[in-house]
């Protein structure tokens, strides 16, 4: 009996000792609702006081609602003023942000309240807030006294905000009254009002200034502003000074509609002190360029415009927010074209619209030439054109068809010539397959082309009405034929060679290019003086002055796999062509009218793609010459870009006999995390000079960063120098190198 008594008692004082060391759990609040749910209290004790409707709960409290959660040692609920007084370790989370303290008060019906010896950290952002009196005011409003601001985590951060009064805003901004910039715990700067962005999607503010120091411009700072007007559309205004010629200002529009839509806009202006002292440069200098697409039903409109004051503006000015090569990559970017390179002195615009139809297609367009060197030729502006283009169209059953090329265009110039140009060019098409293996393509063509003159000038054609006829006729004989190697042991990686062999003759009657109107370069000719020597191919596209027989064959190596979702892969290996071509006749029409003398054989021209690894291209283009004159032509390129788009590394010599001879290097190294660094240069050999040389070196810690480059050029050198905090300023979204393949919808390297 006795035993049984003990057992009894320690059974009794373990059940005892697990109860009280079980936590409890109950709803708060039980017949009333609550935005977001209802609340519930968890705690190892709770206990309520029915006279004055308070709840007590002590050790490891957790009151809770969805997602939020307020932790404590000690919590007191008011059943009637749904007031919570919190204490000792409080931890409030709400999604990714927290807020904690020693002890506060809280409203959960209206989930405001206030927390003493606080600190807010908003994850998104990395946004830091430290008080000994935190008030929240709303859902996404807080409002703090004595208040430290910072985005690092350091005990002492390396920069932060002080302010006697600071009201923060979720998705908005943190306004601070008497702030104090510290830099190290330092006091160092004093503001009446300060203004920090808490927001991680488009916000209106200032964007971090750049500081640089050039040659020509002198000391130069840019502070550009961005205003967010809309879900889709947005203004960057970008006021600029620099010390040796004024006060630049600048103003970009960007707007993104559905689909493909989009606009961007750009102009800049600057009363220039200095340009004057150039003779030949006005002082009004300005920039005015963007794109625009358009879907419009089955239509499509696609605009250009580029205009400059004069032909130096986009080299003095080619650098930070406004230079052109930086807006040129984010236009490539979004609208899958970039705009032309400094270095050309004919700036471009233009404007189309265009549709595909099942078996044709339809285009109008304008474009407007801008010459900026005075001795260049004078190009003429199209407004209107027009063209009509269909596929080839099969008649019936037989190995034929019929296409049609046709075009009409007004040219004009502001000082010269003018006058229509139409062109109809019907062609047939003879495709059949003699053997297995081996296809046989010709073409026979008629090119009826009128010219009306409007204006004539003293070098031009004396008839007010031209006409042209030319025949032209093409012959291709090809084969293909693949072997796989690897592919009998059942396994799914295998390699796979093509080879092409072709043969293709080309008959192109000569005409005088001097009885017509010199509209377009490509009535007169189409070869370069640089590439007299080549053997024609695809895509050359003379209208005549071409006898000639090319031949050549072509290699690929593909490789066939599986990644790790067993999905199939093939990619290039190898792909190499050499080729060469047989003239029958002396010379070639050049593009300025001038017969262009050649061999009776071209170069042998050896064309070569190699990707050992994925992160690595090999390229080359040779032309060697068979009348013991050597290399006449060689470009050799050597890439490798990893696949986190982090590291590249580009190295291209190229060399044209008695043209040019020139080496160009770009790379891009992410050396750490906390230091990345960049250089491009480029030397010709055929002057010995030095074409540009930039240099570059990123540090960045957990919350500031420095950017520090120089660029030398042959008439300007220039340092620059940026300060930059992530969660507060905008990030560099473009590498300072041209990666490849940069195009449309493809994400360039975040440098930062």
């Amino acid at each position: 009996m006795r035993n049984l008594i003990i057992i009894i008692g320690c059974l009794i004082v373990l059940l005892g000792a697990q109860n009280a060391g079980a936590a409890m759990e109950m709803d708060l609040f039980k017949t009333e609702r609550f935005q977001g749910g209802p609340w519930r209290i968890q705690a190892e004790t709770v206990a309520y006081d029915a006279n004055q409707h308070i709840y007590t709960a002590e050790g490891e409290v957790v009151i809770r609602q969805g997602e939020r959660r307020i932790r404590a040692d000690r919590v007191e609920v008011n059943e009637t003023t749904k007031i919570a007084r919190v204490k000792g370790n409080v931890v409030m989370v709400l999604g990714e942000d927290i807020f904690t303290g020693q002890e506060g008060e809280f409203n959960l019906a209206t989930r405001c309240g206030e927390m003493q010896g606080a600190k807010l950290f908003l994850k998104k952002n990395h946004f830091h807030v430290e008080s000994p009196l935190l008030r929240k005011t709303g859902d996404t409003t807080y409002f703090a006294e004595e208040a430290k601001v910072t985005t690092c985590d350091a005990d002492t951060p390396v920069w932060s905000f002080s302010a006697r009064k600071l009201s923060v805003v979720m998705e908005g901004y943190a306004t601070g009254r008497d702030s104090v910039l510290r830099l190290g715990g330092i006091p160092v700067l004093y503001l009446p009002a300060a203004v920090l962005p808490v927001m991680t999607s488009r916000q209106s503010g200032f964007l971090i200034p750049s500081y640089g120091q050039h040659r020509a411009g002198g000391s130069v700072v840019e502070a550009p502003f961005f205003w967010a007007i809309s879900n889709f559309s947005d203004l960057t205004l970008y006021q600029s000074v620099l010390s040796n010629r004024g006060y630049m200002q600048g103003g970009e529009y960007r707007r993104r509609g559905h689909d493909e839509a989009a606009l961007n806009l750009r102009f800049f202006y600057l009363n220039d002190s200095w340009a004057p002292a150039n003779e030949g440069v006005t002082n009004r200098r300005y920039w005015a360029a963007g794109m625009i697409n358009q879907p419009v039903g089955d239509w499509q409109i696609r605009g250009t415009l580029d205009r400059v004051s004069d032909d130096a503006y986009l080299k003095d000015f080619n650098f930070g927010y406004m230079g052109l090569n930086r807006y040129s990559r984010d236009l490539l970017m979004e609208f899958g074209r970039n705009l032309e390179q400094e270095d050309v002195n004919t700036r471009v615009s233009s404007f189309v619209v265009a549709r595909n139809f099942s078996m044709a297609n339809i285009t109008t367009y304008t474009r407007y030439y801008e010459k900026l060197v005075p001795n260049d030729p004078n190009l003429f502006n199209r407004v209107p054109g027009f063209s009509f283009t269909t596929v080839p169209l099969a008649l019936g059953p037989l190995p034929l068809s019929l296409g049609i090329d046709s075009s009409y265009n007004y040219f004009y110039q502001n000082h010269g010539m003018t006058g229509d140009r139409m062109d109809l060019h019907p062609q047939l098409w003879f495709q059949t397959q003699p053997l297995p293996g081996i296809a046989l393509t010709s073409r026979a063509g008629y090119r009826e082309t009128v010219f009306r003159v409007d204006h004539t000038v003293p070098d031009g054609p004396p008839e007010r009405y031209l006409g042209r006829q030319l025949f032209d006729t093409k012959a291709g004989l090809a084969g293909a034929w693949a072997r796989d190697y690897g592919r009998g042991t059942g396994s799914s990686y295998f390699f796979r060679h093509i080879i092409r062999p072709e043969v293709t003759y080309w008959n192109l009657p000569r005409y005088d290019p001097n009885r017509y109107p010199d509209f377009d370069p490509f009535d007169k000719g189409w070869v370069a003086r640089a590439n007299r020597n080549l053997p024609i191919q695809e895509g050359d596209d003379p209208l005549g002055g071409v006898n000639a027989l090319t031949y050549g064959i072509s290699n690929n190596i593909l490789w066939r796999s599986q990644n790790e979702q067993g999905q199939v892969t093939v990619r290039d290996l190898l792909w190499f062509r050499l080729s060469q071509s047989n003239f029958f006749n002396s010379s070639s029409m050049g593009l300025d009218g001038t017969p262009q003398h050649h061999h009776p054989f071209s170069d042998f021209w050896g064309e070569m793609q190699f990707f050992p690894i994925k992160q690595v291209a090999l390229g080359s283009n040779v032309g060697i010459s068979p009348y013991k004159e050597a290399f006449d032509r060689a470009d050799f390129k050597v890439t490798f870009l990893d696949q986190q788009l982090q590291n590249y590394l580009s190295v291209n010599y190229i060399f044209i006999k008695d043209f040019a001879k020139q080496i160009n290097v770009e790379t891009y190294l992410n050396i750490f995390r906390s230091v990345k660094t960049w250089l491009t240069y480029g030397h010709t050999f055929q002057t010995n000079n030095q074409l540009e040389q930039r240099y570059g070196i990123v540090f960045q810690r957990q919350c500031w960063g420095v950017v520090l480059s120089y660029i030398e050029r042959p008439d300007d050198k220039r340092i620059g120098f940026t300060v930059f905090i992530p969660g507060l300023g905008e990030k560099m979204k473009r590498s300072p190198v041209r990666f490849p393949d940069e195009s449309k919808n493809k994400e360039g390297p975040d440098l930062f």
